[in-house]
């Protein structure tokens, strides 16, 4: 459900991003079960058509957004990219053949590749996403080499790592840079002013954490799976809070030369969200527990002393498609349409009668690193 945002502040040079009351859950569970029905292929149409539905319930000063993407460019854009992903790693699986050393070669190899893909994709498929937006007839683009962004994203995760997490900001104010000053709005760049010391005070509250467990993990050394547990449960607990300060401060430290952005987007959005996709986890993996449990006592029943039931392997890939479904589900109505939503109407955008002169400017972006994006993850990730 898409709901009707509106915030009251009486200021002439404000503008409120209002979300278009209106209900997604017809299409998301048509998109869903064909997405089930061919085993995935339709991902990329149902991918599309939301990003159409959600940019267009979205006014900005009275004018939609407008999404310019399509399924049949990014399953294109998919299958170029797997040409490329596809015979890299059937060299590495080779490799396994050919001696112990080949088999660490491989692994390394293997890793290697995914640490340069990774950070690729991500550039690149930002980049097609903003190139198939628009509003008021200009479109956004992001400029400059992906490779760049690959240095600086090998790097500062690097240090990051050693340092234990304390280069984190440091990283993330590198990273964002990058991302939000090669953007633009037709000719109307984009400037970035959140430093590494921002970065540092909004994650602030997680190193607070990290010390107070690892206090209680040297306390309680006898109870590793009690201080695992309890590891696990505070990462849950923060990681919205954290989500919620990161948005705001990057929303904040955006420029478009006189405009800016405010958001006022609370923790407790974050918490809602997660809290109802955590429901909907918990509730696939009880259902398939249930049914793979029901499955062994039929078939132990039927052939007694069986252990390992014949047609075990088929009934997992019947129990997985449904179980597929419902996550899918859960990630496009919660962690995408009602987390978007959120976060789109808590924007206050001023100043944007500054835009009324920009020109449009930049080229289109292939889909063939969104075809990237979509080899490493399920392909619903809206943003």
């Amino acid at each position: 459900m898409i709901m009707e945002t509106t915030n009251q502040v009486s200021s002439s040079n404000v503008t409120f991003v209002h979300v278009r009351g209106k209900t997604l859950l017809s299409p998301i569970l048509k998109w869903v079960l064909l997405t089930m029905v061919t085993l995935g292929i339709y991902r990329f149409w149902a991918m599309t058509g939301l990003r159409r539905a959600l940019w267009s319930a979205i006014k900005v000063g009275g004018d939609q957004l407008r999404y310019h993407g399509t399924g049949r460019e990014l399953f294109i854009g998919f299958l170029i990219a797997m040409t490329i992903v596809v015979p890299f790693y059937a060299a590495i699986y080779f490799l396994q053949f050919m001696g112990p050393k080949a088999v660490y070669l491989g692994s390394g190899l293997s890793l290697l590749g995914l640490i340069v893909i990774t950070p690729y994709a991500i550039f690149r498929r930002r980049r097609y996403i903003l190139t198939r937006t628009s509003w008021r007839g200009i479109r956004f683009n992001l400029q400059g080499s992906p490779w760049k962004f690959v240095r600086h994203w090998i790097f500062w995760t690097f240090v990051s790592v050693i340092s234990f997490g304390l280069a984190l900001p440091a990283r993330y104010e590198k990273l964002d840079r990058i991302l939000f000053e090669n953007s633009s709005y037709g000719n109307k760049e984009l400037s970035y002013t959140a430093e590494a010391k921002d970065y540092f005070l909004v994650l602030l509250p997680a190193y607070v954490a990290v010390f107070v467990l690892l206090i209680a993990f040297v306390t309680l050394l006898s109870k590793f799976w009690f201080s695992l547990f309890l590891a696990f449960g505070a990462a849950v607990v923060i990681w919205p809070f954290i989500q919620a300060r990161i948005f705001r401060l990057r929303t904040n430290s955006i420029f478009i030369g006189d405009v800016t952005m405010r958001s006022n987007i609370s923790s407790a959005k974050f918490y809602t969200a997660y809290g109802i996709y955590i429901v909907f986890l918990l509730v696939g993996f009880a259902v398939t527990f249930m049914a793979v449990q029901f499955y062994l006592d039929y078939m132990s029943a039927l052939i007694p002393g069986s252990v390992f039931p014949q047609g075990l392997g088929v009934f997992g890939y019947v129990i997985f498609i449904p179980i597929y479904g419902l996550l899918l589900f859960a990630n496009m109505m919660v962690l995408q349409v009602m987390l978007f939503e959120w976060k789109m109407g808590s924007l206050m955008i001023f100043n944007t009668d500054t835009l009324h002169n920009a020109i449009a400017s930049g080229e289109l972006e292939n889909p063939v690193g969104m075809g990237l994006a979509d080899a490493l993850d399920a392909g619903f990730e809206l943003v």
